[in-house]
């Protein structure tokens, strides 16, 4: 069948009419069954692209606990460390100082006992130089009644007898002055076994304040202010006492070179009294 040139016409117009609704529907293609006609129709406007669909974006994934350690910045010294600030008294064990502490208190019992024996033995001496005077009187007596009688080998030998009795004495009153200064270091050496003990207490009770510090490092950090002042406090308390302690040291070894000397002294004395050079 043929198409007039009004009916290709009057087609195309209709064609060009409804573009717009070409526009948003799909165009159907020509039937092309008909042989003979190939109609030249414009393109048909293309279609807006479809636009996909995207879901709202999720916050952000926390990073895992070992990414986050790693990113976590380092802490840097504390001021302490920074300007090398130490421990001034060091850190000792505390069966340590209980050890020590034994030892002080054994210290303590010894020195009593010296104490105690220097003055027996100086009670002792002193009765034998009060003996020795009241000898050295009777010689001195008998010595007057020879002269007066003119009894001059009488007189000779109580005058040997008497400067017997004096060295004799001597010896006694050299021994009495040395247990005197054995009793004042026996008084000494137990004023430093109680400055030791007293030290050795306070640095016991420091020890257990640091140890409990260190145990609950961080779970109260208020508790931990007050540890930090107790143990400053305890810290000077126990410098001081060690202060102490060293002070009564000195004056036990002071004590000492007077007991060495006071000995040579006595040597030299019981030498003499036995009549040896």
């Amino acid at each position: 069948m043929k198409i007039s040139r009004d009916g290709f016409a009057l087609a195309a117009l209709l064609i060009g009419t409804l573009s717009p609704l070409a526009a948003q529907e799909p165009v159907q293609a020509p039937d092309t069954a008909a042989q003979g006609y190939a109609p030249t129709a414009p393109a048909p406007a293309a279609a807006p692209a479809a636009v996909p669909y995207t879901p709202p974006s999720a916050p952000p994934a926390a990073p895992a606990p070992a990414a986050a350690a790693r990113a976590a910045p380092v802490a840097g010294p504390t001021v302490a460390q920074a300007l090398g600030f130490i421990d001034v008294l060091p850190a000792r064990s505390v069966d340590r100082i209980r050890s020590d502490l034994e030892s002080a208190k054994a210290a303590e019992r010894e020195a009593d006992a010296r104490i105690s024996d220097a003055s027996a033995q100086r009670a002792e001496t002193k009765a034998r130089i009060e003996v020795k005077k009241q000898e050295i009187s009777t010689i001195n007596a008998r010595m007057k009644l020879a002269d007066k009688q003119k009894q001059t080998a009488d007189k000779t030998a109580f005058e040997a007898e008497k400067k017997v009795a004096e060295q004799q004495k001597q010896f006694l009153e050299r021994r009495e002055a040395l247990h005197d200064a054995e009793m004042d270091q026996a008084k000494a050496a137990k004023k430093e076994a109680q400055a030791e003990r007293n030290a050795l207490e306070l640095e016991s009770q420091l020890a257990t304040r640091r140890a409990d510090r260190a145990k609950g490092a961080g779970a109260d950090p208020a508790a931990t202010l007050r540890q930090d002042a107790v143990i400053r406090e305890l810290e000077r308390k126990t410098l001081e006492a060690q202060r102490s302690r060293a002070d009564a040291a000195k004056d036990v070894a002071s004590r000492d070179q007077d007991i060495a000397r006071r000995r040579l002294e006595l040597y030299q004395a019981q030498m003499t009294a036995s009549g040896v050079r």
